[in-house]
């Protein structure tokens, strides 16, 4: 009964192949491989190199392949790319035989380096011939430069085949090694005294600043005229790098600064070839010109918020660039966190402005305190210039002053 079924199924089959009805059929059903007459033997399916290879299906009943006679093999190599090398890998070299008929070849390799060696099934193509593949793995340190062979032998036709590379440019790629990082070099700057010490306290601090410094750094100073220095060392400050942040801090009197006499700071150390001074001094020579200063009340539209008031102070028009600009509320110093100074500007002409921004409570401003801008700055006599300014004024007031903003003992040192 299965063997009446069967004939009756492979009759529809073959009958309904060229009206299309019998290819519908052929995609339904998975025959069992056929030998011989030039069909692929073994599974229905092979794995070769890159993947599955199905062969072409043989429809029981059709025509054969073509009848072939006995032919030499051809043969070449495969290597990979020149940058398809990695550290601590392989690298596969590939050698792949085709056309011949009939089976079987031989492939064997040839080397000085010791790899693994791995032949595929052959796979007999459509018109016949077959083709196989070999591959020859490598450690990739052991790639670069040397000769690999493939040797392949077909006995049906006696051929011997041969193909070499000499492998050549498969650059193995490495993480870059890290270029060693510099040491930091030692810098030091000397800062020149700030105009509130000259102009409030009436003393002069020069710092000396080391940075990339060794920790047993030492200072030392100097001036053009006179003897007689002081000078203190601030606490040592470390670095994320390791070393450090040393500070020397000499003190003198205003008038030995603004006679124009010259400051060195030297530093020395066990690791610094020779010391290293840095010199400062004040620039006689500059042309000097004194600031216009302008002060602005608060706006009536910020006023009219009943939040803050903000005032507003400008000084043009001078030179050198150097200027103080500080606030009073009620002949009081405020706060310099509460004001906020921009500048100094260059202008065309040379000359140099700045302008400052005082918030304060709204309240202050409309109980009728006193505020005012206080500028410092060389051309100005006695240094200082004040310009006052309060809600029942409405119009700010030109004093010029000496200093008014520190109770500190003024004494030179």
């Amino acid at each position: 009964r299965n063997a009446a079924l069967r004939f009756v199924f492979f009759f529809l089959i073959i009958f309904g192949v060229r009206n299309g009805v019998g290819r519908k059929l052929l995609a339904l059903v998975n025959f069992p491989p056929l030998s011989g007459h030039g069909v692929p033997r073994g599974s229905s399916a092979r794995w070769v190199k890159g993947g599955l290879l199905r062969p072409p299906t043989t429809i029981w009943g059709s025509s054969s392949p073509p009848a072939v006679s006995a032919t030499a093999p051809t043969a070449y190599l495969t290597v990979p790319c020149p940058n398809g090398c990695e550290d601590g890998g392989n690298v596969t070299i590939g050698c792949f035989v085709n056309d011949f008929f009939p089976e079987p070849v031989t492939i064997s390799w040839v080397s000085d380096v010791q790899g693994d060696q791995m032949t595929f099934p052959a796979v007999q193509n459509s018109d016949s011939f077959y083709s196989v593949s070999s591959q020859l793995t490598v450690p990739a340190s052991s790639y670069d430069g040397q000769n690999f062979q493939c040797k392949v032998t077909h006995a049906p036709t006696s051929t011997s085949l041969s193909e070499d590379i000499t492998a050549l440019g498969c650059r193995i790629w490495r993480p870059p090694t890290p270029l060693p990082r510099p040491e930091p070099e030692l810098d030091v700057a000397i800062l020149p005294p700030s105009l509130e010490d000259l102009y409030i306290g009436q003393n002069a601090s020069i710092t000396c600043v080391a940075t990339n410094a060794p920790q047993d750094l030492r200072f030392s100073w100097s001036r053009s005229v006179g003897t007689g220095l002081e000078a203190s060392s601030g606490e040592p400050e470390k670095q994320e790098n390791g070393l450090y942040r040393l500070t020397s801090v000499l003190k003198v009197c205003a008038e030995e600064w603004n006679s124009g006499e010259t400051f060195t700071c030297s530093v020395s150390g066990s690791n610094i070839e020779g010391p290293i001074r840095k010199s400062v001094k004040k620039d006689l020579d500059v042309s000097v010109q004194a600031p216009s200063v302008y002060v602005f009340p608060p706006p009536s539209e910020e006023l009219a918020r009943q939040e803050t008031a903000t005032l507003t102070c400008l000084a043009s028009g001078f030179r050198p660039r150097d200027i103080l600009v500080t606030w009073t509320q009620q002949d009081s110093p405020v706060a310099s966190g509460s004001f906020s100074t921009f500048g100094p500007q260059e202008g065309d002409d040379g000359l140099f402005s700045v302008y400052s921004k005082l918030s304060v409570a709204a309240a202050d401003w409309q109980r009728g305190d006193s505020f005012a801008c206080v500028v410092g700055h060389d051309g100005i006599p006695m240094n200082f210039v004040q310009k006052s300014l309060d809600k029942s004024t409405g119009k700010p007031t030109h004093v010029n002053v000496s200093v008014i903003l520190s109770d500190a003992d003024s004494t030179c040192y």
